[in-house]
């Protein structure tokens, strides 16, 4: 395709048969430019496998064999890190010394790793020709520059509501400053357990009080036994939900324990799975949607079924419990991912302008670009720098970060646009996630009413964040 003239390329894009893959071949052709010759591009190919995709792989062993000594139990990268959300704070501080520790033990070897990957992406761009390290990356999202720019600088201007969220729960804790190892510390009342019948009552009603198409496919899942629940051993952890193709249907996983959160994860992996299944329409090869929407209707699913469980719930304390485990995900998602993108940002740069770059290099960019988010109200220990060396996103995927951004804020600015809107806005929101991929984001979302390009419209994402931290400050008064 590269190879054809324009001619014949627009001839074949507005050709009636192939109007079902058009925005397929489109986004195809937006890599045009930055195709090499055959013989190039097969040698790049074979390279890849004894290159870039060996130190993908090396890194993620690495971190799977290793293990952080924790009051005298050897435990996992997984292990460790959930010992940092535990209610005693003695716990979360050894588990983060536990983390630094063992990182260090191999930091040599993860510096290395983060080196030649960096190395690696600057050669890529240079003989693809992109212009940024992060154009690529955008290009895949069917994203323009300007827009991720707007997106970035829209939250980095607001990095106070962070600041401000962190003060709050610092004084709940009666932790002024909180530490590093304070920002995942629960707020909690006694907790609750739901049922597996009960939590999946009130995802469907909640689903189905947003329009009753969508009450129905979330109910098919439990009927159709479309869900993998149950906790087993050998089971691996987390949750998902696979699309498979569109000639079969969606299946989903998660591990339930009947906690609140289990709850919004149900709900959470339903909203992927309802849009697996509206867009299975569009064709194998248009069904699935890039990184920068994917997570649409999964968090637009997850308010509602926060709404809908914090409606039902009189004591101020659980409500307050529930709203400050809501906003954490909230900074996590928004906040800190275009902290990391920041981070992001500056190792590329700084490795295509001054060479191979030592780990305390890489720790002080870190600690900057954290320092920045956090301001006054968190403080960070000289440990954390290490911190940067086992998140995997910057080895796997550069620069996917700001979709986890991009996509928590579009959803609460629409479900803003649903509030104000009721009705009329549902028709809206069906169509485009029965669109699946078959046209650019931006098209897709304009019939919303939404401008990704405008600054203003993630400036009101981040107002919806304002008015959960002053519900949550109101709340603790």
């Amino acid at each position: 395709m590269a190879e054809l003239s324009e001619e014949r390329t627009s001839e074949l894009l507005s050709s009636p048969d192939l109007s079902p893959f058009r925005h397929h071949l489109e986004v195809q052709l937006l890599f045009r430019s930055h195709v090499l010759t055959e013989p190039e591009e097969k040698i790049l190919a074979e390279k890849t496998v004894n290159g870039i995709a060996a130190w993908t792989r090396y890194f993620d062993e690495l971190l799977a064999a290793l293990k952080f000594q924790f009051r005298g139990e050897s435990l996992s990268e997984q292990e460790v890190l959930s010992k940092l959300q535990d209610s005693d704070r003695s716990i979360r501080k050894d588990a983060a010394l536990a983390l630094s520790d063992g990182l260090k033990t191999r930091l040599a070897d993860l510096t290395f790793i983060f080196n030649t990957v960096l190395a690696e992406k600057a050669s890529d761009d240079r003989l693809r020709r992109f212009e940024h390290w992060l154009s690529a990356r955008n290009l895949s999202n069917q994203i323009s520059d300007d827009t991720v720019k707007a997106l970035v600088d829209s939250v980095i201007a607001r990095f106070d509501l962070a600041a401000r969220y962190y003060t709050l729960k610092g004084k709940m804790l009666g932790l002024e400053p909180m530490e590093d190892f304070d920002r995942y510390a629960p707020i909690s009342v006694k907790a609750r357990f739901f049922r597996w019948d009960e939590a999946r009552q009130i995802v469907v009603k909640a689903y189905d009080s947003f329009h009753p198409m969508f009450g129905e496919i979330a109910q098919r899942f439990f009927d159709s036994r479309w869900i993998d629940a149950a906790v087993r051993p050998g089971k691996r952890g987390g949750a998902f939900s696979h699309g498979v193709v569109p000639s079969a249907h969606p299946y989903i996983l998660v591990n339930y324990t009947g906690k609140l959160r289990d709850v919004q994860t149900l709900a959470h992996e339903l909203g992927h799975g309802i849009h697996q299944y509206l867009s299975r329409k569009q064709g194998v090869l248009q069904a699935s949607t890039p990184l920068t929407m994917a997570e649409t209707a999964s968090v637009f699913g997850e308010m509602l079924t926060f709404r809908s469980l914090i409606e039902r719930v009189e004591q101020p304390d659980v409500r307050l419990s529930m709203l400050m485990s809501k906003i954490d995900d909230t900074m996590a998602t928004v906040f800190r991912q275009v902290a990391m993108n920041r981070f992001e940002d500056s190792i590329h740069r700084a490795r295509r302008s001054e060479g191979e770059l030592p780990a305390d290099r890489f720790g002080a960019l870190w600690i900057d670009s954290q320092q920045a988010m956090f301001q006054e109200s968190v403080r960070l220990n000289d440990y954390y720098g290490t911190w940067w060396s086992y998140i995997p996103h910057f080895i796997h995927t550069p620069g996917y970060v700001y979709a986890y951004a991009f996509g928590e804020l579009l959803v609460l600015s629409l479900y803003q646009v649903y509030t104000e809107q009721g009705d009329a806005f549902v028709q809206k929101y069906v169509r485009l996630l029965e669109a699946g991929g078959s046209d650019w984001p931006e098209r897709l979302l304009a019939d919303t009413g939404v401008d990704v390009k405008d600054p203003g419209f993630w400036s009101g994402g981040l107002r919806a964040v304002e008015k959960l931290i002053e519900q949550a400050e109101e709340l603790s008064r």
